[in-house]
């Protein structure tokens, strides 16, 4: 069999992992909290973080279960694995925050570029295959040398590219490269305030601060002081308001078994162990339909 690639585009959101609604109020507070101080003059209370920590909530149910079962079973079967990550979050949020947290979950390396919004198609946000093939080319090429090829390109493309996200026809071009993954959509919920002074060692007294105060109140994140608005200065509204979402967080914690499901269809002998073709994948989508899969 001839060195080439299977490359595995994952989209992020809802396809490798649930809802990230807490960490993006997470690292946006620790944004404010760091412009804060400089406006104030107390730095030394609030350190720049450069890199949001999601690990905790990654491993206890954030990341998609059987996510790293699947690729390692792709690599046994099909050989060569290459992981893509094309979301159409920003370029910002994508590379300081979510591809180097899931890379680190995962345990294995995600090759670069990470593809974002940016690549995607103005008008309507539609991703694009056509717009991201030729940068995977060039990130891939030396390490498999007949993708210099322009037929053995084609060939991969049709044959040894699959595209995974929860939305139906979410490519432009090359509709059919798509597997169509329910949604998953767990939402972890956790106390930002004690996160943030505990695993950023950041001052609690900066809390009392009326300005980061309103910021919380308007953002939605819980927090206990008698600084506070009427709401903020009330213990047990804020526990109650932070039992009903932990509640909430943990009803949203159903079993989730897609990628393990995956790789039972693709371990049937009707799959070819050098490709997954077009008609694979409808077999595939077919028999995990879903509302949105016709």
């Amino acid at each position: 069999m001839k060195k080439l690639p299977l490359i595995i585009i994952f989209d992020i959101d809802q396809t490798i992992i649930g809802n990230i609604n807490m960490q993006s109020k997470e690292y946006d507070l620790l944004e404010f909290l760091y412009n804060s101080c400089k406006k104030k003059g107390i730095n030394t209370k609030c350190p720049y973080v450069d890199l949001l920590d999601m690990q905790d909530e990654l491993k206890n149910g954030l990341l998609r279960p059987y996510v790293k079962e699947f690729l390692i079973f792709c690599n046994n079967k099909f050989k060569h694995v290459e992981v893509f990550f094309y979301t159409n979050s920003s370029y910002n949020w994508t590379n300081r925050v979510l591809g180097k947290n899931i890379e680190k979950a995962l345990g294995m390396k995600i090759n670069r570029p990470f593809f974002t919004r940016e690549n995607s198609i103005s008008l309507g946000r539609k991703k694009s295959l056509v717009n991201i093939y030729p940068l995977i080319t060039k990130s891939l090429i030396k390490k498999y040398p007949l993708m210099k090829n322009e037929q053995n390109r084609e060939y991969i493309l049709n044959n040894r590219m699959i595209f995974i996200d929860d939305i139906k026809d979410n490519i432009f071009s090359y509709t059919k490269r798509q597997l169509v993954c329910t949604k998953y959509t767990y939402l972890p919920y956790y106390d930002i305030y004690e996160k943030i002074i505990t695993k950023y060692n950041i001052d609690p007294k900066i809390f009392n601060d009326k300005d980061i105060l309103k910021y919380m109140e308007d953002n939605t994140i819980y927090i206990y002081n008698k600084n506070g608005s009427v709401f903020q200065a009330n213990k047990e509204y804020i526990n109650l308001a932070n039992m009903f979402n932990a509640k909430q967080s943990e009803v949203s914690n159903i079993p989730d078994t897609y990628f393990k499901d995956l790789v039972a269809e693709l371990s049937k002998k009707t799959v070819n162990n050098e490709c997954i073709s077009d008609r694979n994948i409808i077999t595939i989508n077919k028999n995990h339909s879903i509302k949105e899969v016709s």
